[in-house]
């Protein structure tokens, strides 16, 4: 059995990870690849900087600080791409499948911004460019759509798609945000600047994935309605508790006869819901289709050794040649905003302790009909700030029409709340 023979393009969290089970693994993984997985080059950014490499890492384990040794190296059959990023991973990604590699990566972005253009060049070079990892790290979603269940019957998917902040909007239930974000971040599932996550765009470019999937062609994030966790506080999971709602970030994709709406969206969900519970950094995708009803993946969202398993499972597949046709299309649907469908929203506003405030608020939202089905003003108890919030549960109306509403505020109000409005999925 000649041996399948790999680079790692970065030892970070995921690429120790990704060592560490090929080592300890090694029986299983000659049993599941039908042949020998050694890795023969690893690289890195900085050569001086101390190295955890397995001792029993099966391979040559060659350090190097330029990726194209690995790319262009005509011994090395498979890259892995670790590293993260968008352009340099482009680069050594498009160089590798056509110097007649296999590719396994991690990198949401790269795929979700360039893969039209990679997964066309894997098609022409009869290569595989493997993802599992980068969309829902320990629960391989890729694998049951592409293999399990046929793509096209899916109507509707709802997922937690980012681990990080289904982690931190668990711990805003005790802690502030700021503190949620640095205890994710101690936790190892945060980066340093953890913006990418609490944007929402990560789970955008999860979810624009599993789109080229679904239907069988690539959307732009940039078509996409994308709203993060910022400015969520504790305050606003407390009033969904009390009306038995959980805030969660979710990406949902629906088709309907007029075309596919998608977007990434924190929603408060009903607490029967089945994402509801989903707790801590775990991932959950909601499939719903007439042929089977409706199916729930749950696994662990973020870390090294969750995302390492999925990593290796791909290299694995690739290195048996197993591969399968990414589905293309040539009509496009529109893709739609979920924001313009009708449904219920919390909405809070920081406002002046006076009086009439009340009636100034109310007066914007009716100015776009937006009706208030209840209203919760918390005392002001504080010495120091005339500022309280309200809290309000509209009537059902579309996100769209809601903003319009708030930008009927006027400048006084606007210079003390930035509001904040969380759709209710019913």
């Amino acid at each position: 059995m000649n041996d399948f023979r790999i680079a790692l393009l970065g030892l970070g969290t995921v690429g120790t990870a990704v060592a560490e089970l090929l080592a300890t693994t090694r029986d299983e993984c000659l049993a599941r690849a039908e042949r020998p997985v050694v890795v023969d080059r690893i690289i890195v950014r900085n050569l001086d900087r101390p190295r955890s490499i397995p001792e029993d890492l099966p391979g040559k384990k060659v350090l190097t600080s330029d990726p194209m040794d690995a790319v262009h190296d005509p011994e090395i059959d498979a890259i892995v791409e670790l590293v993260g990023g968008e352009d340099h991973p482009r680069i050594w990604i498009k160089e590798a499948l056509e110097s007649g590699k296999d590719v396994i990566t991690a990198n949401k972005a790269v795929l979700a911004i360039h893969g039209e253009e990679l997964f066309n060049i894997a098609l022409d070079q009869k290569k595989g460019l493997y993802y599992e990892a980068s969309v829902a790290a320990a629960v391989p979603v890729l694998q049951v759509i592409q293999q399990g269940i046929p793509a096209g019957p899916v109507d509707r998917l709802m997922g937690i798609l980012n681990g990080t902040c289904n982690y931190i909007l668990d711990s805003l239930e005790q802690n502030s945000f700021e503190q949620s974000v640095e205890l994710a971040q101690q936790a190892g599932l945060a980066e340093a600047d953890p913006t990418l996550d609490v944007s929402g765009m990560d789970s955008a470019h999860k979810l624009a994935l599993l789109a080229r999937i679904l239907l069988g062609y690539t959307v732009s994030v940039e078509d996409m309605r994308v709203e993060g966790i910022v400015g969520i506080d504790p305050i606003d999971l407390s009033f969904g508790w009390s009306h038995d709602l959980r805030l969660k970030l979710v990406g949902v994709l629906a088709r309907n006869g007029k075309g596919t709406s998608m977007g990434v969206m924190p929603c408060f969900l009903n607490a029967d819901h089945p994402l509801s519970n989903i707790r801590q950094e775990d991932n959950a995708i909601l499939l719903e289709a007439d042929p089977f009803g409706s199916l729930v993946l749950q696994g662990k969202g973020a870390g090294g050794k969750p995302t390492a398993g999925s990593v290796v499972a791909d290299i694995l597949r690739a290195a048996r040649g197993d591969t399968f046709a990414t589905p293309f299309v040539e009509k496009r649907q529109d893709i739609l905003d979920p924001g313009a469908i009708p449904m219920r929203h919390y909405l809070r506003l920081d406002v002046p302790d006076r009086p009439g405030v009340l009636a100034r608020v109310a007066g914007a939202l009716a100015s776009e009909e937006v009706g208030i089905a209840a209203l919760e003003q918390s005392e002001n108890l504080s010495t120091k700030s005339n500022i309280v919030p309200i809290q309000i549960l509209t009537h059902p109306v579309s996100t769209i029409q809601l903003d319009k509403a708030l930008e009927r505020l006027d400048e006084d109000l606007k210079r003390t709340t930035s509001p904040v409005r969380i759709r209710i999925e019913e």
